[in-house]
């Protein structure tokens, strides 16, 4: 099973927001992980960031089942959603 059957993308995304995922491989699965499994945190004007903590990262890996390793290199990722919920950008904290 491929990771992004496991979960749908219910957030528009911003062609910024695509542009960032190519260009950081952020795949779309993490991005739905990110915004559905994630507490939000306020990140100013009515945004808000989703990055994950224990208990998201461990529900993330557990839908992926055998994929999970693929997760590990996206424990840092993050995106930032508009007051509308569209996602604005995804980014990885180095």
């Amino acid at each position: 099973m491929h990771p992004s059957s496991n979960i749908n993308l219910r957030h528009p995304l911003s062609q910024h927001a695509l542009l960032r995922m190519q260009q950081r491989s952020i795949p779309q699965h993490v991005v739905a992980f990110l915004t559905e499994l994630t507490d939000p945190v306020d990140a100013g004007g009515g945004c808000t960031l989703h990055r994950f903590d224990e208990d998201s990262w461990a529900e993330a890996r557990r839908l992926l089942g055998d994929h999970a390793p693929r997760l590990d290199r996206y424990r840092n990722a993050y995106v930032v959603l508009a007051p509308n919920g569209l996602v604005i950008t995804a980014a990885r904290l180095h």
